[in-house]
């Protein structure tokens, strides 16, 4: 055989076997393209012929340490097993109320059969549906009602990444347990964007995509507008707990919401998650600032006079005497069941209070001055 001829032989055969392997690849549906994410980084999620091939990253985004799930059609009636989930689920478990903002936004709760529990819990549907005995509670990390949750038989259970206690009870009975994520994101839109993986479970794709791109248009349209002020007021964040001061840090996620409202956050170090301070510290760094933001877990009458009684050192900071604290009461205010789904909001509310002259007219949603 002639040199030339051998060597078309062999691209001849490895082109064929090329072309069967391809084949064999088609066919058992493993060609797969990545659904396109703008913001979020916690989570891919891959379309195959037939399936869906869900990854969720571990805390820190690591590559290195990953949960895959794989999605498939329910009218396959592939047996429960570790790791496969029919969808669209029929029996859905919420082990966090922060999960429920998004089945909220998709406006779809007829498939949630229990929740953790339903303590400040506002959603009128929701709380129609424990009323009636449609939704469980079957209690916090730790505290599972076992029994109750096996009972359900759920196809998928959402836990919560950054808690612990009880979960590994629930993987021993077979059932799908998929973190969410979604306040491991760094931005306000990357936590948003997280309706698109709950929706791979809803079959909601569409109606997702949709609602996170009307909720980003917004954002970025309030976000341009605030990037225009000449003048950036200075603002800090929180307060005391317990003789410890939760400041978050220069890159974190509240960082970013206070840069894209157009002001300065006094913290300028490169953490990304809160870290405690003493108050002496917090003073130090945020005594001369302009505004003081604080999420409140207190009593819905919370004031500045409830402040004071506290510790009497924050009257001492300008934005306290000059009337400068806007707050949100969650007590008050349902925010951390809508948060999630709402950083156009959140961020209209800071704006608000930082530039008012830019939203003369708005009617903040979540946060007021502190009378």
């Amino acid at each position: 055989m002639k040199p030339g001829t051998n060597l078309l032989l062999m691209v001849l055969l490895f082109l064929a076997s090329s072309c069967n392997q391809n084949s064999r690849k088609q066919l058992s549906g493993e060609e797969l393209t990545d659904l396109p994410l703008e913001y979020a980084k916690s989570f891919e999620i891959q379309n195959g012929r037939n399936f869906k091939k869900l990854k969720i990253y571990g805390i820190g985004s690591d590559s290195t340490n990953y949960e895959t799930f794989k999605l498939v059609p329910s009218t396959d009636k592939v047996a429960p097993q570790q790791g496969v989930i029919p969808v669209p689920c029929k029996r859905i478990i919420c082990l966090s109320s922060t999960q429920l903002t998004y089945f909220f936004e998709l406006d779809n709760i007829k498939n949630i059969v229990a929740i953790n529990s339903s303590r400040h819990l506002s959603h009128k549907g929701m709380n129609e549906k424990i009323d009636a005995g449609l939704v469980k509670r079957v209690g916090k990390e730790g505290h599972f009602n076992i029994e109750l949750i096996a009972s359900l038989n759920p196809d998928v259970i959402f836990v919560s990444p950054f808690k612990s206690g009880g979960y590994d009870a629930l993987k021993s009975l077979g059932f799908n347990l998929v973190p969410m994520a979604a306040y491991e994101e760094e931005t306000p839109l990357g936590r948003a964007e997280w309706i698109k993986m709950i929706a791979a479970f809803t079959d909601q794709e569409e109606l997702a995509d949709s609602i996170f791109n009307g909720v980003a248009q917004r954002y970025l349209a309030l976000k341009e507008m605030a990037a225009k002020v000449e003048k950036l007021p200075t603002v800090f964040s929180g307060k005391m707990r317990s003789g410890t001061w939760y400041v978050p840090g220069g890159d974190s996620f509240y960082a970013h919401y206070f840069r894209d409202a157009g002001a300065e956050y006094v913290f300028t170090d490169d953490k990304k998650a809160a870290y405690p301070l003493d108050f002496e510290s917090v003073y130090s760094t945020a005594a001369q600032c302009d505004y003081w933001r604080i999420l409140l877990p207190d009593p819905i009458d919370y004031n500045k006079a409830s402040m004071i009684a506290e510790d009497v050192r924050y009257g001492d900071f300008k934005a306290f005497r000059e009337n400068r604290i806007f707050a949100c009461n969650i007590r008050k205010k349902p925010y951390y069941e809508q948060n999630a789904m709402k950083p156009d909001v959140i961020l209209a509310d800071y704006i608000h209070f930082l530039h008012p002259e830019l939203l003369p007219d708005y009617q903040p949603e979540f946060y007021e001055l502190l009378k």
